[in-house]
């Protein structure tokens, strides 16, 4: 099983099946702040949402490379990060996360995204890193803006959720604009250390894999 120690408290884990009655647990908890924003976060979220979603996690990584990780701090689940829509022809791809309340206002979320925009950048040699936020989740945005992206425009109307149409905000990042060092936040000191810079999950093995 995959898993990645960023520090002493934060790593990220390739979610298996096993995972799946934790991870609903953790999303019913939050429901009603992530509903607002999330398509996927519906009342009747169940275990085998969970497992839908991992599912299609390990066969997005089986056939193109694109993968999602749970976080965990402290070893608890504290939400997820992933990338998707990558475009290995234009050399970009889009990343996506959420974080549970009880793990808010700590950075998480932001050394997470740094992790995974390195790993991007570096290993998958991507040219062009994308964050697309609903343009009234002041929190979702800050993370971008926190490090270092680019505010590119708005997209009109482009989402329908619960019941309402909701403008995007799309950031952007280059791999010639290395990502800001956000304040509060201490970056990996030795890139070429293994506890701190991302390798790519296995497709192979495990009794869970697609």
């Amino acid at each position: 099983m995959f898993s990645h120690q960023i520090d002493e408290n934060l790593s990220l884990e390739l979610p298996q099946m096993h995972h799946a009655e934790e991870l609903t647990a953790v999303v019913l908890e939050n429901l009603e702040r992530l509903k607002i924003w999330m398509p996927w976060a519906v009342h009747d979220y169940s275990v085998e949402s969970a497992r839908f979603f991992i599912q299609r996690n390990l066969r997005g990584l089986s056939e193109s490379g694109s993968f999602g990780l749970l976080i965990r701090y402290d070893g608890k689940l504290a939400g997820t990060i992933g990338f998707h829509d990558l475009d290995t022809v234009n050399r970009s791809a889009h990343i996506g996360y959420w974080i549970a309340k009880d793990f808010e206002g700590r950075g998480i979320m932001t050394c997470c995204c740094r992790v995974l925009i390195d790993y991007l950048f570096e290993s998958m040699e991507l040219n062009r890193v994308q964050i697309n936020c609903n343009v009234e989740n002041t929190r979702s945005r800050a993370i971008p803006e926190r490090l270092g992206f680019k505010l590119e425009g708005v997209l009109r109307q482009v989402e329908f959720i619960n019941g309402e149409f909701g403008d995007w905000a799309v950031y952007g990042l280059l791999k010639s604009e290395p990502p800001a060092v956000a304040g509060g936040l201490t970056p990996p000191t030795n890139a070429a250390d293994s506890t701190t810079q991302l390798q790519p999950p296995a497709t192979a093995g495990g009794s869970d894999k697609l």
